[in-house]
């Protein structure tokens, strides 16, 4: 093949215009031909016709006759000269202009079909990411209205009692409803801010237990890792809330355990109560821990351990969760 700065002294004007075709052929094969050839059968003929109209574009190029610099020879030898070298000067410029097109397709299909596989990726990430934030969304929009049922029944009770405590507790819910609508709409809030939120909602809670009859011993430790550890809003509050609702009692003594631990940027909720109010054996089980098992399961995959048990009349909770 002829050197490159032969080319450049015979013909400059030539290997510019080679330069930007092959520069062409690239843009269309990565830009146009790759995307297409995956989509469907009419694409593919159209990205089949793309390539076959840069051959054709390239073989016309081959047909160009470049002139190597004869100066310094005399007409009649230089005539001699353009004859003899004429054919093996076509033969070596056809080859190399195929030779560097072929080069040029094929590094263009590889870096198109790269592109497109990444592009493919990114388009799963997202549509699984769009996915797994609508069943949060989901899950998070249907415990919502569980703690606020839960919570109403609490006032209501205390209302159609006419007890003294009704004004605190309405002054202690609004304070929760607050928490709902500014820190629980975030994807994530401050461990400590969740901790004051679940204690919360423990003193609204005692308002209507028969403290005489029902204990409760609520406690949060953390470490210094605490302050800036980050977790999910209202994640630990539904297990609570099971404690609080099948555990208090007004009719026999009930203990009531709920132990919060941050320590390492790993937490640890520990809940264990009597079932002095189970559920009846033919009752469908609540949307509150199965939907808190699907957040935990979208939010932390492989990031914690839930264990759920109910032996003897104690049911226990132990939750493990790494939040970093």
């Amino acid at each position: 093949m002829l050197p490159v700065d032969k080319w450049l002294e015979s013909n400059s004007l030539f290997v510019i215009s080679l330069i930007v075709w092959l520069y062409a052929v690239y843009f269309c094969i990565k830009q146009i031909s790759v995307p297409m050839a995956l989509k469907d059968r009419k694409h593919l003929l159209i990205a089949i016709a793309v390539l076959l109209g840069t051959i054709f574009i390239t073989w016309l190029i081959t047909q160009y006759q470049m002139d190597f610099p004869f100066r310094g020879h005399k007409p009649k030898m230089e005539k001699i000269i353009r004859k003899t070298m004429n054919l093996s000067r076509i033969k070596q410029h056809q080859q190399a202009t195929w030779f560097m097109y072929l080069v040029t397709v094929c590094f263009s299909i590889a870096v198109g079909l790269l592109t497109e596989l990444y592009k493919q990726i990114m388009a799963r990430q997202a549509s699984e990411f769009e996915k797994k934030k609508a069943e949060l969304a989901l899950y998070k929009a249907q415990i919502n209205p569980h703690f606020l049922f839960n919570t109403l029944n609490t006032l209501y009770g205390l209302m159609i009692t006419q007890s003294q405590k009704a004004e605190t507790a309405f002054i202690q819910f609004i304070e929760l409803i607050k928490y709902m609508y500014t820190k629980a709409t975030k994807d994530t809030v401050g461990i400590d801010e969740e901790a004051e939120y679940i204690s919360q909602y423990i003193e609204l809670q005692k308002n209507r237990i028969d403290e005489n009859r029902t204990h409760i011993y609520y406690s949060y430790s953390a470490d210094e890792s605490a302050k800036n550890t980050k977790i999910a809003p209202m994640i630990l509050i539904t297990f609570i809330e099971n404690a609080l609702k099948y555990g208090a009692s007004s009719h026999i003594e009930s203990d009531i355990i709920i132990s919060l631990k941050v320590n390492n940027d790993t937490l640890t909720l520990f809940t264990e109560n009597h079932t002095v109010n189970p559920k009846p054996e033919n009752k469908e089980p609540g949307i509150g821990i199965a939907n808190c098992k699907k957040r935990l399961e979208l939010l932390y995959p492989g990031k914690h351990n839930l264990e759920i048990s109910n032996t003897n009349g104690i049911f226990t909770v132990n939750l493990i969760i790494k939040l970093k």
